[in-house]
């Protein structure tokens, strides 16, 4: 349970990070300018500000997912290029020569 927590913690101080850096500061100022140009609507300010918002934890989700993904499968990835690499690289060899 405390690895999840943790988890958890680091992810959100993270997302916190990566929030107040210069390259997303700025392309959240330009998001908000954006959405609230209809400022005599706030029902339709809050909703494009949640689609914005639910978009973006979408993409970090996603690229997080790959990655993760990515690096657990480096050690399958490993076995198959240690198994075969030599064949491979000894055929291209042979045609070359």
């Amino acid at each position: 349970m405390s690895e999840i927590l943790i988890g958890a913690a680091s992810a959100f101080w993270l997302g916190i990070l990566t929030a107040i850096s210069p390259c997303p500061l700025a392309t959240n100022i330009a998001a908000i300018s954006f959405v609230s140009r209809r400022v005599g609507s706030p029902a339709r300010v809050f909703l494009a500000g949640l689609l914005y918002t639910a978009g973006r934890m979408l993409t970090y989700l996603a690229i997080g997912v790959l990655l993760v993904t990515s690096l657990l499968s480096a050690p399958h990835f490993s076995f198959v290029l240690q198994k075969y690499m030599n064949k491979a690289l000894g055929r291209y060899l042979s045609w070359s020569a």
